[in-house]
């Protein structure tokens, strides 16, 4: 069994569903269909590395892109339980952080989080670090990595606003744990984070064949 785990959270790709910041500029329809091409992207920069990779899905796994991706990637799909994002993250870690093995959970929207990343994230686990961060512009973060699971570190946080990586912090310095926080990467939220990452070299050619049906200026 290979002993790094990667918990990944998604949702059905529904239009209406995901992306709503995102879907008030492009629509709900290619905003769902950008949510896939993210996703798909994530797991085929993990597949066939170190990883055991473990989709938890919301509001269950019922969704033919999650069968797609099962087959394609050979990925384990399981619900995410809980009333908030929070308490669904925390059961989360309880199923998956045993038998002393760390884990790192990552989101769904967030081209930057490839193999280099999340090892490096898995670097500052095995160093001793209580947790590890991967914090995004908007003042959240899209990886967070932890050795011992403690509900202090999701309950009552402010989701979905700029003060969920400082409230996060703050949960651990007040707890005395320690942490390493990572490079700054990028999600797509926002019209202006579609144009920067379909424009970057590197990933352009993921939205190709989008580009003709969004009609957007920088």
């Amino acid at each position: 069994m290979k002993s790094k785990t990667v918990i990944c959270f998604c949702k059905h790709p529904e239009p209406g569903f995901v992306k709503s910041r995102l879907s008030k500029d492009v629509g709900n329809l290619l905003a769902s269909k950008i949510y896939q091409i993210i996703l798909e992207h994530t797991l085929q920069c993990l597949y066939g590395k170190e990883f055991e990779i473990k989709l938890f899905c919301h509001p269950n796994t019922d969704h033919p892109f999650f069968t797609y991706l099962n087959n394609k990637y050979k990925v384990s799909l399981h619900c995410q339980t809980g009333h908030d994002i929070g308490e669904r993250m925390y059961n989360a870690f309880k199923e998956c952080v045993q038998n002393n093995l760390n884990a790192v959970l990552i989101g769904s929207d967030c081209l930057e989080l490839d193999s280099v990343y999340i090892n490096n994230a898995f670097q500052e686990l095995e160093k001793g670090n209580d947790v590890v961060l991967g914090p995004t512009l908007d003042g959240g973060y899209a990886l967070i990595g932890l050795r011992q699971v403690s509900l202090l570190l999701f309950n009552g946080i402010a989701w979905s606003t700029d003060k969920v990586l400082q409230q996060t912090k703050d949960r651990i310095v007040n707890n005395d744990w320690t942490y390493s926080c990572l490079s700054e990467i990028r999600d797509i939220d926002t019209q202006a984070d579609y144009l920067y990452f379909s424009n970057h070299k590197r990933y352009k050619h993921l939205f190709s064949n989008l580009n003709s049906e969004i009609n957007l200026t920088s």
